[in-house]
């Protein structure tokens, strides 16, 4: 049994929390089950707040970069205004940049953003004069409850990035955000893209947080010590939406509990709840039983702050049509056009030859590509009844977006720059071999990982995916230019 701390009256709020969504603004199935998407997330969070509590909507960033894209600049920040306009269509409380965050934009466009759209919040991240580029804190309120939330970006490893902030410890920088908080609140959170030891030391070390709610796993951890706050981790690419019901029964910086009988008695009585999928509110058994539950809880959980932590996934079944949806089909109708304008574009370098050029002089290159995932390409987007999605086109077709590549989506495209053909990885070969100037880009770990990045394919490794659609040696170990 935890410690107690002060009694206070009764509180219930919810809490719901993303993090690393990295761009993704629909089910991407590639390397699991198609979760995700802020459609469903937008359903998903009606549900939550059709519980009748204060609901909280917080992102541990890394949210605006989607991998390592082909696109060009134009195009992510096309994805940017989307995402930004969703997340105030989701109604997002506060966004914690992280490194990848700079990547996709400024520091002006992300000041601009903070105004725009979900308010962004730092204590970690300083300008050179040595002062906050962002607020350190924010004071949500929503019916009633008060919820103070620090925000800890990770540092930047990336040297683009680097020179752009400077970076505080964040125990230092958390304690000194936690004790400017008002006194007047619910409860006290900091929201962190942090690495997770630096999120372990900040639960650890700085008095007055109830819990670090925190991205790069997908485990509900507390400290390994006995003393401190827990660390919350919620997934990934915004799969999932991490559902936190808490009920406050102390002061604001007293540590979440959730482990225990306390929480099972917490779940029975939500479960018990009027309104809540199959409780008969008319029953008077349920109702004394709902009584007796309550009665226990508050017995027991005097001077606690309790929480039922779910990692909620985004599937099927919140699939509908909601106010995202519309942002969603904008975006996808935009790239289309890019792509379409983009191959009628009459550029000074090398056109697209096709697969059916290549195989007159790479016959044997062309006969283990055949039997390659890259050949099946197309095929997985047919089977996933994705085959006509503009943002799976970039990295199942060739040269999608590119001038003269992949453009309208039509059949005779399709047979002609469908699925990853020899000019994906090496370049558009037009006039090769003819013309000397023209000879295939080398392939590189950089050029597989435009693709086959983390959030689509998790298990990459060099050397093991090499071996599966290799039409030449190793050009990374023999050093011939393209496979040549």
């Amino acid at each position: 049994m935890p410690e107690s701390g002060p009694v206070r009256d009764v509180r219930e709020l919810r809490i719901a929390l993303v993090g690393e969504v990295r761009g993704e603004i629909q089910p991407c199935g590639c390397p699991t089950v198609p979760y995700g998407g802020f459609a469903r997330r937008e359903r998903l969070l009606k549900d939550v707040a059709g519980e009748g509590f204060p609901l909280f909507h917080l992102d541990a960033g890394e949210a605006l970069l989607k991998g390592v894209s082909q696109a060009g600049r134009d195009r992510q920040d096309l994805r940017v205004k989307t995402v930004v306009s969703l997340m105030r269509e989701v109604k997002v409380d506060l966004l914690v940049p992280g490194p990848t965050d700079l990547l996709a934009q400024s520091l002006a466009d992300l000041k601009t953003i903070s105004v725009q759209g979900p308010p962004l919040v730092s204590a970690t991240w300083l300008d050179a004069t040595g002062a906050p580029i962002f607020p350190v804190s924010r004071v949500l309120e929503r019916e009633g409850a008060r919820l103070g939330v620090v925000g800890l970006s990770a540092q930047p490893e990336a040297p683009e990035t680097q020179a752009l902030v400077q970076w505080r410890d964040p125990v230092e920088a958390a304690r000194e955000a936690v004790d400017a908080l008002p006194q007047d609140l619910d409860l006290v959170v900091a929201v962190s893209n942090l690495a997770q030891g630096d999120a372990l030391r900040v639960a650890r070390e700085v008095p007055g947080l109830a819990a670090v709610l925190s991205t790069r796993g997908s485990e509900h951890q507390a400290p390994q010590t006995t003393s401190g706050a827990p660390v919350i981790e919620t997934p990934s690419r915004g799969r999932y939406v991490t559902v936190l019901r808490a009920r406050l029964a102390s002061s604001p910086s007293q540590a979440l509990v959730f482990e225990g009988s306390m929480v099972d008695t917490l779940s029975v009585l939500h479960d018990l709840r009027p309104g809540a999928r199959g409780s008969q509110e008319k029953s008077a058994q349920v109702r004394a039983k709902r009584d007796e539950v309550a009665a226990e809880l508050h017995a027991a959980a005097a001077g606690q702050n309790l929480v039922v932590v779910e990692d909620r996934p985004l599937g099927a079944a919140l699939d509908g049509e909601t106010r995202s949806s519309r942002w969603i089909t904008g975006f996808l109708d935009q790239v289309e056009e890019k792509a379409v304008a983009m191959a009628a574009v009459e550029d000074s370098g090398p056109a697209y030859a096709t697969t059916a050029a290549c195989i007159s002089c790479h016959m044997h290159q062309f006969g283990t590509w055949a039997f390659s995932g890259h050949k099946n390409a197309w095929n997985v987007l047919v089977e996933r009844e994705e085959a006509f999605n503009p943002e799976c086109l970039e990295c199942h077709a060739t040269g999608f977006g590119e001038p003269g590549g992949f453009g309208e989506l039509t059949r005779f495209n399709l047979n002609r720059l469908g699925a990853v053909q020899c000019e994906a990885c090496h370049g558009p070969l037009v006039g090769h071999p003819e013309d000397g100037a023209i000879i295939p880009q080398a392939v590189t770990t950089e050029t597989c990982i435009r693709c086959h990045d983390e959030a689509n394919s998790p298990e990459f490794d060099p050397d093991r995916y090499w071996e599966s659609v290799a039409c030449t040696p190793d050009p990374r170990r023999s050093g011939l230019p393209g496979g040549q």
